[in-house]
């Protein structure tokens, strides 16, 4: 009887290390197209920041938030 539990043991051992194996070359092919949308989006997302630091107007004037209390 002690066999048969510990065969039964080993055995779903194996499986639940099988499964976390075949598991991870998977999420391994996930990330890596995880990674390219990444960049894409990162390189959108760098190209919207340039264009809207060019659309803010470049002030000669030196900000004074107490002018008008002086």
């Amino acid at each position: 009887m002690r066999a048969l539990v510990a065969t039964i043991a080993m055995v779903l051992l194996i499986l639940s290390a099988y499964a976390q194996v075949t598991e991870g070359e998977k999420g391994r092919k996930h990330r890596d197209a995880q990674r390219t949308e990444d960049r894409a989006k990162k390189k959108a997302d760098e190209k919207a920041y340039e264009d809207a630091l060019k659309s803010v107007p470049i002030s000669n004037e030196k900000s004074d938030p107490w002018k008008s209390m002086r």
